[in-house]
């Protein structure tokens, strides 16, 4: 299954990702891709006061541009689910098959200072695994995949979420991030963010595929590098691995 991987800008102006990722979906297509993997808040922007409405409507525009397009998403955005309390804020990854069907969610799990105000996923309810429905036509057929959302990659004194999943028989980890950069400290974050994801898809020997934004978190502009790589990783080793400034383009055949 060929899984292609967009470093993009994800900016506060909800108009301005639109046109960014059907950008992405745009070249996923020409690449013969099956899937596009985008950053944490790609849709609607990393931000607490995202505009709900606008991210509802442009979930639609971009489901049936990948729809049309034949590419299907696993989508990092901000989102408001019905849930049995009530309506809570998630940050999600979102997946769906190359028809445009709705395959399901996975919510961040480890939440951060921006993440203040939306609800993280509780471990006790499980770890979606999702089934990536390839091409039959090209011999393409189904991966299992968990989806990790920025910090939910990093360990956190707890049983991490690579324990819970690694004797699920899972075929590859869907990392989306958007990590803070630009502070004095960035070369010892770069150097965690490296070397976990290296160690992670040694220990489990599951391969990662994972991109980051390229603007600043709130959604401003920066041309400096990522704070963390985009790329393939497989049993420790980056497979590949793309330049850590401005947009990107990626893909693999797993």
């Amino acid at each position: 299954m060929r899984i292609a991987g967009a470093q993009i800008p994800c900016s506060k102006a909800i108009d301005q990702n639109i046109n960014t990722i059907k950008q992405a979906i745009d070249w996923a297509q020409v690449k013969e891709c099956d899937f596009l993997v985008t950053p944490e808040g790609s849709l609607s922007g990393y931000w607490p006061g995202f505009d709900i409405e606008a991210t509802v409507n442009g979930l639609a525009v971009i489901e049936n541009y990948a729809k049309v397009k034949n590419v299907g998403l696993c989508l990092g955005t901000l989102w408001v689910e019905t849930e049995d309390i009530g309506e809570i804020r998630r940050n999600q990854i979102r997946f769906y098959d190359k028809q445009g069907n709705f395959l399901g969610a996975t919510n961040k799990t480890h939440g951060v200072i921006p993440d203040e105000t939306f609800l993280s996923h509780n471990l006790d309810k499980g770890v979606p695994v999702h089934t990536l429905i390839g091409d039959s036509k090209t011999g393409r057929e189904h991966l299992r995949a968990v989806g990790l959302i920025c910090n939910d990659m990093w360990p956190h004194g707890t049983e991490s979420i690579i324990h819970r999943v690694k004797d699920q028989d899972i075929d590859i980890l869907i990392h989306s991030s958007n990590g803070a950069r630009g502070n004095p400290r960035d070369g010892l974050y770069d150097a965690w963010h490296n070397a976990h994801l290296r160690m992670t898809s040694h220990n489990s020997q599951i391969p990662i595929i994972t991109v980051d934004n390229s603007y600043h978190m709130d959604g401003g502009f920066y041309d400096g590098p990522t704070s963390s790589p985009s790329g393939i990783v497989i049993d420790g080793e980056w497979a590949k691995q793309v330049s850590r400034k401005g947009t990107q383009y990626f893909y693999w055949d797993f």
